[in-house]
Parts: structure tokens; C-alpha cells; sequence
């Protein structure tokens, strides 16, 4: 998943300023804020946090990044949901596991009984249906429109062109997707055994978007009037580039202890610590820049909660512009920074460098591959025997990020690195946090020299060697494509044998690091600041929102 989560917390992860970035595999820090009895409850209780920046789309078809799926998944249930302790799916919308063919081909999922839209509508099987049918409709055109390609028929539809196509050939394409529905039940035939399909089934991309309410509302169903939904709160309004605001759904089978959650847009992560500390905010992730306040403040480290994470963050090479074509120019990049010294100086310790892409502690992590191990005298070489060098390409580069002041320092030091061990001097290209957002969802628009994260959507190596750099992924931001790569990691996507298929990924993971479409940064940590008042909240390694998988134990007392 890309993006820090809502200021907190990817799927993608881009740099914004708001630190927190948490995500996948180990999970169930509670933590001690826990409500002495029920009376210290508040039945009113509001939580305020910080999403950081505007959400592109919050469209659960179309998007991709946490600050996207953050809203999504306040607002809608899923099939199937992550556990909070273990991470394993569970049923959610379903009324218990999906019985599945003996072939592995065939999973059904029985309903629960009676089950509403926060505006008290019946919810049906057939909405489901509609929703993971949108998610492989070409018109609709979702960055995570691969997620449903073990479906029969979805990646044939996905990918018929809507301008070339007649309405015939849509319609016959569309008929031929393996989703068919009886009573409670919806029934998905697979195109090949998928070990992972059940966390496919706890995504937001198949959360029930209602048709009525997509058609009326159009390119602005997303709005609060018409962004109906079937989870614990209702998105109540929504002031563009300023703030969200949610209430509890009380037609949700189980409701929310909080009264509302308002989520405000603070980019600068500076202006957001001041608002925690001046309680205009309830929690608030912690910056590099702000540990030593935060150490120094017996009351503010009392309020620290730790959190493993699971992204992996990483520089970018637009494989398809000029000089980023030639893969030894790549690794000379990817070879001439300091992971080590980026972790301590400028992300304050906060994380681990590395240099492949699963992080320690997912399955997949590589300690032994350093192929893009920091060393000065091999870059210098590498760029020095490529297909560039001395040439004009090599000028002119720029890095594009997401524009803030913490941003601007970060970005600094990787050019500072570039500049006194290659000697090539990079252009500092800051952009509006929305337009990057925008510019890495396109190939097209993908910049030259950029910086994004990927953060697991469930601890599985498909989510992370197959979603992001296989060539047709939907996701993938590099434009890169290797014949090898992808051949392994669609063996490994359906080798139901667990040593074979880790095994097979492992090696596409080593050819991934060696042709260097990125270059590793480091994995990461998480630090954040909670208010004593707040209790139930329950960390994981994969929260794209402060306590997504079980908000509806979130609450606040009094505030003192």
C-alpha cells in the first residue's frame, strides 16, 4: 500500500511530513491507556487526529494510498477483516470463513443476517458483487484493479481498452467474470490456486460501494451525501483541504464507543506536534525532529507508544527517461548514499536501513542480499563504465517531493550524498502534496528521481514482489520489466507449497535488488504520541489508520 498512513500511517507510502508510518506483520501492542470501567467512558466522546494532506480519491475502487484507504475503512466493511492480534483474516461482513472447492478454485462467502448501510438500507450480497466488478471495470480504471485478477474474467475486462472496445465486447467481457450470487451467499471462481485470497477479501477493494449511490453522485459520489457505507462511522463532512469529520454509524452491528473522529489536514509536521501538545490533537505521530522535545518532556514520554512496522522506503528510478534507463547507473545511485547514517541523522534512529525490499520480520526478508550495500568506490566505477557517462543525461536530473520544510531537509541530504559521491549535482523539485500523490500514480507522469514507501496491505511476499514490480501490476510507479522477475513471481503466486513458493520468491527478490529499479532506504518504526484520555486502541504492524482494526473499541474519557 503507498503512502504514510493518514499522518500516521501505505500501501504506496510517500514522504509528507506527518511521521507515522505503520503497517504490516506483528501486531497487538494495547498499550496502557485502557479505561478503568465502563463509566470512564464518554457515550460523546471525540477523537481528533492529523491526516496530514487532501486524499486524492477516496474512492474504495480507484485508490491506493493510506491516507485514501484510511477513510474508506472508517466508512465500509469489508468481506473479511484482519484480526488485530494475529493479522489472519476473519470474517467480517461474512458470516464465518468462506467455504472453499476442494480444488482451491471456488470461495464462497455466506452474508451475516441483517446487515445495514448507515442509512439504515438492507446490504446484500449483490452489492458485494457490484463492488469487486467495478474493481475489474476498465472505465473505473483502480490502481488496485490486479487485486482481483485471480478472479475469472477480471484481468481480461481490467484490461480491455473502453476507447478501443465496442459496448458488445465490454458487456461480453464483463459477463465473463467469475462472480455469481444466490440468496446470502457470493460465490468467486479463481483462475488459479491463491493461498492469499482470503486477505484479498478483507481489502477495501471489494468493500460494498453502492451502485444507486455511485450513479448519483457520479465523479462526486465521495461526497458525505452520497459516501453510504456499511461500517462503524459515517462520514458526515468533508471541508477540502482542511478537515474530515466522522460520526458513529448506530446501524452497525456493533457501534462504535466514540461519538465522532475528526481528522484535520496539517502537512507541516512541525504545526502538528505544536497542535498535540496544545490538545488540539489526541494523537499525533513523532518526527525525528521531535524526539528530543518529546525526551526531555517527562509528561510527553510518558505518552509514547511504540509500534513495529512494516514498510520499506525507497528512491525511485523512472526506468523509461534518460539516465535511469541504463541499470549500472541505477546501482551506482542506489550504491552512493549511507543508509546507515540516513536512519541516524535524519530519521532519528526511528527504523532500520536496508537494501531489498521486504523488511525483517515479513516473510521473504533477504538479511544476505547487499547487493546495494553503500560503497563509494563501486559506484563511481559503475557509473563511470555506463552508457551515460560524460554525457548531458547525467545533468539536469531532477528529484521531485512532496513539498514541506522537514521534506526539503530530508531531500537535502540524499543530494548532498549524490553530489559529494558521484559528483553529480540533482535539482531539488518540491511540489504540492497533492500533485505528487497525483504524479506517481501515472507512468506518464512519473518524475525522474522521486521518493516513495510501499507498506503491506497483509504479510504475504505476493503483496509486496508481485503488487508492486510485476510489469502489468496496476501499481507499479518505475516503469520497469523483467522477463526473469516476473516469471518467478507468478510461480511463486500459486505454488501452494510454502518452501517452493518462499524459496521462488526469494530469488525474484535477489533480481529485483541486482537490476535496481529503486534503491532501498530503510524499513520502518513507529513512534507516536497518545493522550492518556484515549483507551482501546490496539496497535499492529499493519494500522493505516490509528486502531483500523478495531475502532470500534476506541474511546475517550474526560479530558483532563
Amino acid at each position: 500500500m503507498i503512502q504514510p498512513r493518514s499522518g500516521l500511517w501505505s500501501i504506496l507510502v510517500m514522504l509528507v511530513a506527518v511521521s507515522m508510518i505503520v503497517t504490516a506483520c506483528q501486531a497487538g501492542n494495547q498499550g496502557g491507556n485502557t479505561a478503568s470501567d465502563n463509566a470512564a467512558v464518554d457515550p460523546n466522546g471525540a477523537f481528533n487526529t492529523n491526516m496530514g494532506s487532501e486524499p486524492d480519491t477516496i474512492d474504495p475502487q480507484k485508490e491506493s494510498f493510506v491516507g485514501e484507504v484510511g477513510q474508506t475503512m472508517m466508512v465500509f466493511e469489508a468481506l473479511m477483516a484482519l484480526d488485530p492480534k494475529t493479522l489472519k483474516p476473519i470474517p467480517g461482513a461474512a458470516k464465518d470463513a468462506p467455504k472453499v472447492s476442494a480444488d482451491g478454485l471456488t470461495y464462497t462467502y455466506t452474508l451475516r443476517d441483517g446487515l445495514k448501510y448507515s442509512d439504515g438500507s438492507p446490504l446484500t450480497v449483490k452489492d458485494f458483487a457490484y463492488a469487486f466488478t467495478r474493481l475489474c471495470d476498465p472505465n473505473v480504471g483502480g490502481d488496485y484493479a490486479f487485486t482481483g485478477y485471480s478472479i475469472v474474467g477480471c484481468e481480461a475486462y481490467s484490461t480491455t481498452d473502453p476507447k478501443k472496445a465496442t459496448p458488445a465486447e465490454l458487456a461480453a467481457a464483463k459477463g465473463k467474470l467469475g462472480i455469481t450470487t444466490s440468496g446470502s451467499d457470493i460465490t468467486f471462481k479463481l483462475v488459479e490456486q491463491a493461498p492469499y485470497f482470503n486477505s484479498i477479501a478483507a481489502l477495501w477493494v471489494g468493500v460494498p460501494s453502492r451502485e444507486s449511490d455511485v450513479t448519483k453522485g457520479g465523479d462526486k459520489w465521495t461526497e458525505p451525501a452520497t459516501f453510504i457505507g456499511n461500517g462503524p462511522f459515517k462520514l458526515t463532512e468533508w471541508k477540502h483541504n482542511e478537515k474530515m469529520v466522522y460520526e458513529r454509524n448506530d446501524n452497525y452491528r456493533t457501534p462504535a464507543k466514540l461519538k465522532t473522529w475528526t481528522k484535520v489536514m496539517i502537512n507541516e509536521g512541525a504545526v502538528a506536534f505544536a497542535a498535540y501538545r496544545n490538545n488540539e490533537l489526541d494523537a499525533q505521530g513523532i518526527a525525528a525532529e521531535d524526539l528530543r522535545t518529546v525526551n526531555a518532556d517527562p509528561d510527553l514520554k510518558a505518552q509514547v507508544r511504540d509500534v513495529p512496522g512494516s514498510c520499506t522506503f525507497y528512491y525511485g528510478f523512472n526506468t523509461a527517461k534518460p539516465p535511469f534507463t541504463d541499470p549500472k547507473v541505477r546501482m551506482a545511485f542506489a550504491k552512493s548514499f549511507d543508509r546507515a547514517s540516513y536512519v541516524t541523522d535524519v530519521a532519528g534512529g526511528i527504523g532500520k536501513p536496508i537494501e531489498s525490499f521486504l523488511p525483517p520480520g515479513l516473510p521473504g526478508y533477504d538479511p544476505t542480499d547487499h547487493t546495494q550495500a553503500f560503497d563509494v568506490a563501486a559506484a563511481k566505477q559503475l557509473l563511470a563504465s555506463s552508457t551515460f557517462a560524460g554525457k548531458p543525461e547525467l545533468t539536469g536530473i531532477k528529484f521531485t517531493y512532496s513539498s514541506s520544510a522537514r521534506n526539503k531537509t530530508r531531500t537535502e541530504w540524499v543530494l548532498q550524498q549524490w553530489k559529494t559521491n558521484l559528483g553529480i549535482d540533482i535539482a531539488a523539485d518540491p511540489v504540492a502534496s497533492t500533485t505528487y500523490t497525483q504524479l506517481v500514480k501515472k507512468p506518464e507522469t512519473t518524475p525522474q528521481l522521486f521518493f516513495l514507501g510501499w507498506c503491506a496491505d497483509y504479510p504475504d511476499q505476493q503483496d509486496w514482489l508481485t503488487t508492486v514490480f510485476l510489469s502489468t501490476a496496476t501499481i507499479s510507479h518505475v516503469g520497469w520489466a523483467n522477463t526473469q522477475f516476473d516469471t518467478l513471481t507468478r510461480q511463486a503466486d500459486k505454488e501452494p507449497d510454502p518452501k517452493k513458493r518462499d524459496d521462488t520468491y526469494l530469488a525474484a527478490q535477489k533480481i529485483l535488488t541486482a537490476d535496481a529499479p529503486v534503491a532501498f532506504i530503510y524499513s520502518s518504526a513507529t513512534k507516536y504520541l497518545l493522550k492518556p484520555y484515549v483507551h482501546g486502541i490496539t496497535d499492529t504492524a499493519l494500522d493505516f489508520e490509528f486502531g483500523i482494526f478495531d475502532m470500534t473499541n476506541i474511546s475517550v474519557s474526560k479530558k483532563q
